[in-house]
């Protein structure tokens, strides 16, 4: 399977992590594709989810999901992810000081997995990205284009023999939030346009059109609530999913509850509850 570039996670956080608007002035960023902001030391995330009893949606017990640590310039965060199984995934990212991400190293029950290597172009711009796995051999290639405003994003993964066994190209326009991208491997060949536009109030539409199926979602930030509409083809509403969000002084999230409804039905249950524990470095 290709790595997922890093490129493109930023309309991930865009759209999916919409922050709460402040008058006052926001504190500064994290690196890395999260939005995490101030001094932030420890993050512990926790998820619990809702069952039906007699009726009543009652709250079950809270999972360890995630923890993150940070060194204080945020330059070294250590985060460590839990499945159902007990099993545990730890990732090491290593950034410079200007936030630029160099190296990424993946462990899987402790013995590693593979590691990325970030480079950067004279304009200090993201322009490859090397996996390698633990012998040394390449895993996967990244690499990133710049046409004025057009991006492009080309990836291969490598057998162990050095063979080419998947690749897949994307092009993106920025200015009109368009993107375009065919992938080949032994399963076939898969293409894929999708587009974001903004509205007068505020939502965004998301479409994609994947090998034929088209999926149309409507996200609604009401500043700590978020809708996300997804349609048929037809124009009907297939579902609906609505996120409530809760922010502390740092306007990092802190809880994150998300609830369904069917159809064009404005009746929403909760499905899940995720809480996150943050604590930060003292200022002196």
């Amino acid at each position: 399977m290709l790595r997922v570039p890093t490129f493109l996670l930023g309309l991930v956080v865009v759209v999916a992590t919409l922050a709460p608007l402040s008058a006052q002035e926001t504190p500064k960023q994290r690196p890395g594709p999260f939005l995490i902001f101030g001094p932030v030391h420890i993050i512990r995330d926790e998820r619990a989810t809702f069952k039906n009893e007699q009726g009543k949606f009652v709250e079950g017990p809270r999972v360890l999901v995630q923890t993150l640590e940070y060194n204080e310039d945020g330059t070294r965060q250590d985060r460590t992810s839990y499945t159902d199984a007990n099993q545990a995934y730890r990732t090491l990212d290593t950034y410079d000081p200007d936030g630029r991400i160099l190296e990424t190293k993946n462990f899987r029950s402790g013995a590693l997995e593979n590691r990325v290597v970030s480079s950067y172009d004279d304009q200090k711009q993201l322009a490859e990205e090397l996996t390698y796995r633990p012998d040394g051999s390449i895993q996967d290639r990244v690499v990133f284009r710049r046409h004025g405003n057009q991006r492009e994003v080309e990836s291969w993964a490598y057998d162990i023999q050095g063979n080419i066994v998947a690749q897949s190209k994307t092009l993106n326009d920025l200015p009109a939030r368009r993107s375009k991208s065919i992938s080949i491997s032994p399963g076939g060949v898969s293409q894929t346009e999708s587009s974001v536009i903004e509205n007068p109030d505020g939502s965004w539409v998301r479409t994609e059109q994947s090998n034929g199926s088209l999926k149309r979602q409507v996200i609604a930030d009401g500043h700590g609530s978020e809708d996300w509409i997804l349609y048929n083809k037809d124009g009907t509403i297939k579902s609906r999913e609505r996120i409530l969000r809760e922010f502390d002084s740092h306007q990092n999230m802190i809880k994150e509850t998300r609830l369904n409804a069917n159809g064009d039905s404005a009746d929403f249950t909760p499905s899940s509850v995720a809480y996150r524990m943050i604590t930060y470095f003292e200022k002196d």
